[in-house]
């Protein structure tokens, strides 16, 4: 198969030329091949290597929700090629055969290249798994064991030469909040998980880093998953230039950089999330770290939910919104508005979570073949019903945004998209 007339981002700048591929890896890159075989004409389309969301949740034996299967094809249908799996699954990821049970089957069963989290526990912590991408914690409760009960473990835990991806909202703050607030209304979710949750949850992770760093004989890094408020955002900021020792990572979501509080009685059961909606102005404030840098990653922390569970009322409905097929499109709609670059894109979205998870997502000859085909220009609607995840709802529906995947190539094979307009 040759990809004609290709333009692709390539070290931070626009190679035209075509790509070869032959038995899924890809033989040559440069103008002009000549060859007997397949050819697409991608007529000056854009072309990216190793899209990767870092923060999804296919539910792994939950496939009434969705499943290997189902959660690549959506994958694959946004533009992505690699995702890392959480380990908040029923039960919970945190013994070795879990892991090993569940790697096995997602391998094989996955479309898109697929890498999977260990969940941290107070008894589990000092566990090394091979084959673990990061070692996550939870500060609030999750699934079964799968948070921190005692914060007073979070330095040992800590204290390890590992990545961890932490989800930073404070349990006492919320436990707090639950008594103030009835959780009568949409906006109540809000309020109870509310930006202090967030503040105070970044705040006992930093401590704890500050005794590491001074003792120095550990390198742990700390990525923080959907960061969503400008005081948490802050605050990170200042540890990654504080610490020597200690490397400090960010992620955040696009339905945190388009979402917030005000939409929360519209969209209701759609838009409930945790960490929750946030206001205008955290929104102004992330989009300005994508831009200065401050943000190393957007992952879409896809949490599908049956349509049902949704239209639950707030007290009932679980939270976690579908993400991987509106990933790619509401990103390019902000480079089409002029808020970042395509290369800063691409950065956020392949070059620095392969660089952070320790993935070779890159588009060079030799490699199996993973690239997205994209068409920058083209508007689309979102559309819920186009989506390949069972879940086929999403707070943006109808939203009319520009750019588009047209094609993916996965594990060296070519799909084509559906969420373009017909």
């Amino acid at each position: 198969m040759i990809l004609k007339n290709c333009r692709i981002v390539m070290d931070n700048r626009i190679i035209e030329g075509d790509i070869l591929i032959e038995d899924g890896v890809i033989k040559e890159i440069k103008k002009d091949i000549k060859k007997r075989d397949e050819l697409i004409d991608l007529k000056n389309k854009i072309v990216i290597g190793g899209i990767t969301d870092a923060h999804v949740h296919f539910r792994y034996r939950d496939t009434r929700k969705e499943g290997f299967i189902s959660g690549s094809e959506a994958a694959i249908n946004g533009g992505v090629t690699y995702v890392i799996d959480m380990p908040n699954d029923n039960p919970p990821i945190t013994t070795r055969e879990r892991f090993y049970r569940k790697y096995i089957e997602g391998k094989e069963r996955s479309k898109v290249n697929i890498e999977f989290n260990y969940g941290v526990t107070e008894t589990n912590y000092l566990d090394e798994v091979e084959g673990a991408k990061s070692y996550k914690i939870f500060m609030v409760e999750s699934v079964g064991d799968l948070y921190i009960r005692d914060y007073s473990k979070l330095r040992d835990i800590l204290n390890q030469d590992k990545i961890f991806t932490v989800h930073a909202e404070h349990r006492d703050v919320i436990e707090e909040n639950k008594k103030r607030y009835p959780l009568n209304s949409w906006i109540d979710h809000c309020r109870i998980r509310d930006k202090r949750s967030e503040i105070e949850g970044i705040k006992e992770i930093l401590r704890n880093l500050e005794e590491i760093e001074r003792l120095g004989d550990k390198k742990p890094h700390v990525h923080f998953c959907h960061v969503s408020t400008k005081e948490g955002l802050d605050l990170i900021k200042k540890g990654k230039e504080r610490f020597k020792n200690v490397k400090i990572s960010l992620e955040v979501t696009p339905h945190h950089l388009y979402l917030n509080m005000d939409m929360a009685e519209e969209l209701k059961g759609f838009a409930k999330f945790n960490p929750p909606l946030r206001t205008r102005e955290d929104n102004r404030a992330l989009i300005r770290g994508l831009i200065d840098g401050s943000v190393d990653i957007v992952a879409t922390d896809h949490a599908p939910h049956s349509y049902e569970e949704k239209m639950r009322s707030v007290r009932e409905c679980p939270s976690g919104i579908p993400g991987i097929e509106t990933f790619l499109p509401l990103m390019l709609n902000l480079v089409n508005k002029g808020m970042i670059s395509l290369f800063r894109l691409v950065d956020l979205i392949s070059m620095r979570p392969g660089s952070i998870f320790q993935i070779d997502n890159s588009l060079k000859e030799g490699k199996t073949a993973n690239l997205t085909v994209i068409d920058l220009k083209r508007e689309v609607t979102i559309k819920g019903e186009r989506f390949k995840s069972k879940a086929k709802f999403t707070p943006f529906e109808n939203w009319r945004v520009k750019g588009v995947p047209l094609y993916t190539v996965a594990k060296g094979i070519l799909y084509e998209s559906s969420l373009v307009d017909d």
